[in-house]
């Protein structure tokens, strides 16, 4: 929506438990189970201005904070802490700026959170709007989901425009943007549309340690772990016992950074499961 609008509702919830928040994750036939109490302290700041609406908001407490971001119809955002001690920031810019003419403005969303002690951590980004005659229909989403025993933290970087949706982390967090100690489960995927697209999810006790620095998406083509201009940073380090599963589709075609290339309705899938750790170097690839 290029119009900004001064009256225009910043949609942002806030569910703050007093008594008791309780999780549990099966996997496998083991159960991770974790009680939360407390109170979470939360500033807001939302500016608005001609060019620009941005809001912060930063929380430290034990509890649970989500947070329900809309950019007009060009993006929305959902990020969601719990934990018996959390902490975390998140800058969402709607930048108003139309570029072009084309109805549809610039998102920007950046986002970290941790938990000790037991907790989870949820994070899910979708363009919503884009200039279809030129780039094609939105709908492309970006999802991560922690879950730990003892402490989780993730850091990201979300940008979406007229023309396409980034996740570039270069600058904002290079390096480990998911990180996870003791008995936890990780799942990140990033889809340009219902074919194309990637995910990972590990399932460990010990410590992940998760780089995937860029994401990136023009057309029905996707990048994962590469673009955005940048170098390609992807890669992970698990000390302990589980396992790693990365699963990539396209539609027409996919290669990875290692040489394997398919054609047609491509399906690419790594599972590994180790008692002692497990190491990536570079799982980068991109389809169409």
């Amino acid at each position: 929506m290029s119009h900004f609008d001064f009256s225009r509702e910043i949609k942002i919830r806030f569910y703050i438990v007093l008594l008791y928040y309780q999780y549990e994750y099966r996997k496998g036939g083991n159960r991770m189970r974790a009680i939360f109490v407390g109170v979470v302290a939360i500033l807001l700041v939302a500016t608005m201005g001609a060019s620009a609406t941005v809001t912060k908001v930063k929380w430290d407490g034990g509890g649970i904070v989500e947070v329900r971001w809309k950019s007009d119809d060009d993006a929305k955002m959902t990020c969601y802490t719990a934990g018996n001690k959390i902490k975390g920031r998140l800058i969402a810019e709607d930048k108003n700026d139309n570029p072009y003419g084309y109805g549809v403005d610039t998102s920007d969303v950046k986002v970290s959170a941790r938990v000790k002690n037991g907790g989870e951590i949820e994070y899910w980004f979708k363009r919503t709007d884009s200039y279809k005659p030129m780039y094609g229909k939105a709908g492309q989403e970006v999802y991560t989901y922690i879950i730990s025993d003892n402490k989780a933290k993730f850091k990201w970087h979300s940008w979406s425009n007229y023309a396409h949706y980034r996740s570039c982390n270069y600058g904002w967090q290079n390096d480990n943007q998911i990180v996870a100690k003791g008995e936890h489960y990780i799942l990140h995927r990033f889809y340009v549309n219902k074919h194309n697209g990637a995910s990972i999810e590990i399932g460990a006790d010990g410590k992940t340690e998760l780089t995937i620095m860029n994401e990136d998406h023009w057309g029905k083509s996707f990048k994962f772990g590469k673009g955005c201009g940048c170098y390609t940073n992807a890669k992970v380090t698990i000390k302990g016992e589980g396992f790693f599963n990365q699963v990539a589709t396209a539609k027409h075609h996919l290669e990875t950074d290692t040489g394997i290339e398919i054609d047609g309705n491509a399906y690419y899938q790594v599972y590994v499961e180790f008692t002692k750790g497990f190491h990536f170097g570079n799982f980068a690839l991109e389809g169409e």
